[in-house]
């Protein structure tokens, strides 16, 4: 492990901090706003890109033993590069949109604590990015400037910090009987009430399960730049830990892979559901970091999929005709907002030669083969709801206007997709890729005829009460599993 003064540690060290010397500039000289802002996301994407590519990764120590741990490896290589990618993006729409300084200004520290975030290893510095993380995430969704955005933001907040304190008292037990704050620390301890606390922290952050119902709300009522930001990147700063706490630990991949899969399975379904267009992406951001945590193996390539995908989808939204989605089909959708809308849709589907393609087929291999299946099955729904979207007519004389954020994020969905499926898509694969594809749109059909006629609907889940009695059920849950004997029995099946 490198120190502040080994070679190269200081260029990183800058690097991480200026996002944060950026915003300061920005708020003392606004005319600098935009070259600081575009200098710190191709920064932050080139340096996710070398980290793929180079792969060997660099452990760094700041302020000795106790102070932050930081790991430049392959693992935040797909986060950063996702990172930078959506913040360009969420700038080329925000500039049209006319964002103002203090927008510019958290954008920014956005940017540096999720990168932070990416990076340490280490549960004091990660507690503190997730935090402002939260602080910025809240600040920006008050851009809704109604009242019901700022109630949505407030709620957001409440449950964040709720989490996050729970967290804390997780890491400090932890501390406590090891004597350190690293992840590796947390590992090695016997699962018990430190691992269920610090856990539960993480799995809202990353809108898991009945941790996650945060979600859909408040991606309907924020703006679709700040939705694009909360979808696309900032639920991976929770995620990222996970992953790497399952690197360190098969407990924690024996706890996270029922809750995994039900967060899937729950979002997949109320998004077949849903009458609102913006929920129905939300829903789905609910399913598809269930899948991202399933295994550290594929886990940043899922995020990287997802990611992109998503983040373009919501910035679309803006120009809906509208978000009901009862009569989409009779709907006009120009061409520019339909390129990015099926690009997404059918990288999130699976569809070769798309990364989402080569993401879950990385996720399937890793995976024992009643997991894969069960990914399978869930690919299905996924191709349904999204189907949903894509059955609107094509405007090829559009009257919207150019979306070139979201055309900036469908660029790499096929660029990254080809890169990585090179020589890996066979016929076997693509068959099964086509019998999925079909299979779903078949489900698609099928509920149609229902969903209009039967007014199918589920139970409201994301009330605030709600979201609270999550936190604690997915915590209790958590000690019960550890100390009823369950994990070692489902530890030794993952193994």
């Amino acid at each position: 492990m490198s120190d502040l003064w080994s070679p190269g540690s200081q260029q990183l060290v800058i690097w991480l901090l200026a996002p944060y010397i950026a915003a300061f500039l920005v708020a003392l000289l606004p005319a600098l706003c935009l070259p600081l802002i575009l200098v710190c996301v191709l920064a932050t994407a080139l340096l996710g890109a070398w980290l793929l590519l180079d792969g060997a990764g660099q452990q760094l120590l700041l302020l000795q033993q106790y102070g932050v741990s930081l790991s430049f490896d392959r693992l935040a290589g797909w986060f950063l590069l996702l990172n930078g990618l959506v913040c360009l993006a969420v700038w080329i729409e925000g500039r049209r949109q006319g964002w103002d300084r203090t927008g510019w200004l958290l954008l920014l520290v956005l940017l540096g604590a999720l990168n932070t975030s990416f990076l340490t290893t280490d549960l004091v510095s990660l507690y503190v990015s997730l935090e402002v993380v939260a602080i910025s995430a809240f600040l920006l969704i008050l851009k809704g400037r109604t009242a019901r955005a700022d109630w949505i933001a407030l709620r957001y907040l409440l449950v964040s910090n709720t989490a996050m304190g729970l967290y804390l008292i997780g890491a400090a037990l932890v501390y406590s009987q090891s004597g350190s704050f690293q992840f590796a620390a947390l590992a090695a301890l016997p699962p018990g009430a430190p691992l269920a606390l610090v856990l539960v922290g993480l799995l809202t952050k990353s809108g898991v399960f009945l941790n996650g119902l945060w979600l859909p709300r408040t991606h309907a009522e924020a703006p679709a730049e700040v939705s694009a930001l909360l979808s696309g990147v900032v639920v991976s700063a929770g995620a990222l830990p996970l992953l790497r706490l399952e690197q360190f630990s098969t407990a924690v991949i024996a706890l996270l892979t029922p809750i995994a899969l039900a967060s899937a399975a729950l979002g997949v379904v109320y998004a077949l559901v849903v009458d609102d267009a913006k929920r129905l992406l939300a829903w789905s951001t609910l399913a598809q970091m269930g899948l991202v945590i399933l295994s550290p193996a594929a886990g940043g390539a899922m995020a990287l999929s997802h990611g992109l995908a998503k983040a373009g989808l919501f910035l679309t939204a803006r120009h809906w005709p509208s978000r009901s989605l009862q009569g989409w089909s009779g709907r006009p959708l120009a061409w520019n907002l339909q390129l990015p809308l099926w690009l997404g849709a059918l990288s999130i589907a699976g569809v070769p030669p798309l990364i989402g393609f080569s993401a879950k087929k990385q996720l399937e291999t890793a995976l024992t083969p009643p997991l894969a299946w069960a990914v399978l099955l869930l690919s299905i729904g996924s191709v349904a709801l999204y189907a949903r979207l894509c059955r609107a007519p094509w405007d090829l004389s559009p009257r919207a206007p150019l979306s070139w954020g979201a055309l900036l994020l469908s660029l790499p969905l096929l660029i990254t997709g080809v890169a990585f499926s090179a020589g890996g898509l066979t016929a076997d694969g693509l068959l099964k890729s086509v019998t999925v594809l079909l299979l779903g749109v078949v489900l698609d059909q099928s509920l149609e005829r229902l969903r209009w006629r039967e007014r199918i609907s589920l139970p409201q889940l994301d009330r605030l009460p709600d979201l609270l009695g999550g936190l604690g059920l997915i915590g209790a849950g958590l000690v019960v599993a550890i100390r009823s004997g369950f994990l070692p029995l489902v530890t030794e099946g993952a193994l």
